[in-house]
């Protein structure tokens, strides 16, 4: 049976990494860094678009994780993606919060995310979010996002599908394209 919780009951909140100004691009940084250009509109990471740079602070950076999923608060989008298979050192952008799930023996990290991204949580994020010119979310309105946790067995079941589902849109978007690129070498031969 599927149990009920808020955010803050499922998993810790926290901001991420507190650049100064402008992200700057430094070939021979110690880290990368994720902006919301690079989080696509189903949630996914942009891993080789990544911007290197020097990663500093007062303490040592606090490196995302396979597990994590982050959210982009400002802005329009207020995305989550779940990182997987991460291989390099990489911090988040201000715009975005981390989350750690307290007990993935209870909620799969990965269906956190996609159910941040479903219509009823866009839905409630819309409605708490602040400012005019550029809107955002408070971690106080995040951390009450309410969620419907189902059986790991469900979730799984779910996630399969959602799987399935991103790799058949990757393939049309792959035919879409190659279909585009015969078209333009007829009208290129054509049209000489």
């Amino acid at each position: 049976m599927a149990m009920k919780a808020t955010l803050e009951q499922i998993a810790e909140v926290r901001a991420s990494h507190p650049f100064r100004g402008a992200i700057k691009e430094v070939s021979l940084g110690n880290g990368y860094v994720i902006q919301t250009r690079d989080q696509d509109s189903d949630g996914q990471v942009a891993w080789n678009s990544l911007v290197c740079t020097e990663v500093s602070g007062r303490k040592e950076p606090d490196w995302l994780r396979d597990g994590n999923v982050i959210f982009s608060a400002r802005g329009s989008r207020n995305l989550a993606s779940v990182i997987t298979d991460i291989a390099k050192p990489t911090v988040c952008s201000p715009h975005f919060f981390v989350m750690e799930v307290l007990d993935s023996s209870q909620v799969l990290p990965s269906f956190l995310a996609w159910q941040l991204n479903q219509p009823k949580l866009q839905k409630y994020f819309h409605q708490c979010a602040e400012g005019s010119a550029q809107v955002s979310i408070r971690k106080t309105e995040l951390e009450k996002a309410p969620l419907t946790i189902p059986p790991l067995a469900q979730q799984r079941m779910v996630m399969e599908l959602v799987e399935r589902a991103l790799k058949e849109k990757q393939i049309h978007q792959r035919l879409i394209e190659l279909r585009q690129q015969e078209i333009e070498a007829v009208a290129r031969e054509l049209l000489k």
